[in-house]
């Protein structure tokens, strides 16, 4: 794979994530539901609190696993 590939595919895994909010258990409790509004990753669903623990998500979970799919193709 060449580094402009491999560039391309880091860049738009990380992109998908953001450091926002997400209902959890929706529907959420303005739609007539239980849900909760909590701040996080909405792409993996994932509690987080501050933005070292995003960075730490994005290393830790987030990278791993786009590693080893591509190593896999």
């Amino acid at each position: 794979m060449k580094k402009s590939e491999l560039y391309a595919a880091l860049r738009s895994e990380i992109q998908r994530h953001d450091f926002s909010t997400y209902v959890e258990d929706p529907p959420s409790v303005a739609q007539g539901g239980r849900g909760v509004v909590v701040p996080g990753c909405p792409t993996c669903k994932k509690r987080i609190g501050t933005m070292p623990q995003f960075l730490d998500h994005l290393t830790d979970d987030v990278l791993p696993a786009l590693l080893d799919k591509l190593s896999a193709e």
